[in-house]
């Protein structure tokens, strides 16, 4: 059963569950409705309120840069290292960490008042996320290694 604290908010490729980035209660709740711990492999998705604040959180390599100005906001998620000056009680268990902003206004809307969120699909563990667009997941681009790699490919396609 999903809580209060945990929003169902659509996007422009799936729809998420979101939670506000200061709300740990809300947080593990959304670790236990998908059933993830720090050991599960998966890591949420961190979303910034724009794209000047991403470096508060992440890393931008220099090879992200042009990604970042070109597709976000958009349907793309960036895997960068994570900021070693940002703390949190989630992000802190991780080295690295996937930075979106869905470039749909209702979201944008309710990003712009709740402030920093975090995200991941709204479907049970190992379920096809429910789509309102017809569109795929975002594309997954991980920068985290010298040589960029697509680990996941959604609608928008980027040459590396």
């Amino acid at each position: 059963m999903k809580s209060q604290r945990i929003l169902t908010i659509p996007t422009e490729t799936v729809e998420g569950y979101a939670v506000r980035l200061d709300d740990e209660v809300g947080i593990r709740e959304l670790m236990r409705l998908k059933e993830r711990d720090f050991n599960s492999g998966k890591i949420f998705t961190l979303i910034p309120k724009n794209k000047t604040e991403i470096s508060k959180y992440a890393i931008i390599p220099e090879l992200a840069r042009s990604f970042v100005d070109k597709y976000i906001p958009g349907e793309i998620t960036l895997i960068l290292p994570k900021n070693p000056n940002f703390h949190h009680f989630y992000y802190d268990h991780f080295d690295s960490i996937g930075i979106r902003i869905p470039d749909y206004i209702p979201f944008q809307k309710i990003l712009n008042r709740l402030g920093p969120l975090i995200l991941t699909s709204a479907n049970p563990r190992g379920g096809t996320p429910k789509s309102i667009t017809g569109h795929l997941p975002s594309t997954i681009v991980d920068f985290t290694r010298k040589t960029p790699k697509i680990l996941r490919q959604g609608n928008l396609v980027v040459n590396l």
